[in-house]
């Protein structure tokens, strides 16, 4: 009688060491896909959105305005490489960038390097009630206009900041908040 208890009982604890190995063996694979998709999450995040401005495109003149409606261009004409920075003023991130972007140009800008700040959300003209202000911008900040909606779709994400050189080559191309590497980078690419 006590053997065909405990029969019964020992393939019940196979079937258990079984489906425990075969869980085990499962949870491994499932960490290994897991470390897998995240890397490829990584580099999907890090890549720039389909269309969006990256090193090697061309950038035409851009047209702007200033806070009187003057309209303008912002032109790549062979005087020099342009730091262009783009932001608005309603953007929580573009306020914690604008600080770090004044630091860096207090420490000194090459002369060869112009600064231009497009600001989305500027307001121009007589009585259009001004812009949101962004206190102690170091640099010319221009709005956007109907014109330049092909060259700013380039530009999916702010705070941004290219690097263009003189014929309209960029250079490079940080978008958010800069880490303290990125601000490495762009004074590294500012100073070569």
């Amino acid at each position: 009688m006590t053997e065909q208890v405990s029969r019964p009982r020992d393939g019940f604890m196979q079937f258990l060491g079984v489906a425990c190995a075969a869980l085990a063996i499962l949870t491994l694979l499932l960490a290994w896909q897991n470390r897998s998709l995240k890397t490829q999450l990584a580099a999907a995040l890090g890549a720039p959105p389909v269309g969006a401005l990256k090193a090697g495109d061309t950038l035409g003149p851009i047209p702007v305005v200033d806070t009187s409606g003057n309209k303008t261009d912002v032109a790549f004409d062979g005087g020099g490489e342009t730091l262009l920075l783009v932001f608005s003023a309603t953007c929580g991130a573009c306020r914690e960038t604008i600080p770090q972007w004044n630091h860096l140009l207090a420490e000194g800008m090459p002369s060869a390097v112009r600064v231009v700040g497009i600001q989305t959300d500027l307001q121009q003209g007589p009585g259009a009630g001004g812009s949101p202000p962004i206190p102690d911008l170091r640099f010319p900040v221009f709005g956007t206009t109907e014109a330049s909606t092909e060259s700013m779709s380039k530009f999916p994400a702010i705070p941004a900041a290219a690097l263009i050189d003189g014929k309209g080559a960029v250079k490079s191309v940080w978008v958010g908040v800069p880490t303290a590497a990125q601000v490495s980078e762009l004074r590294r690419a500012l100073k070569s």
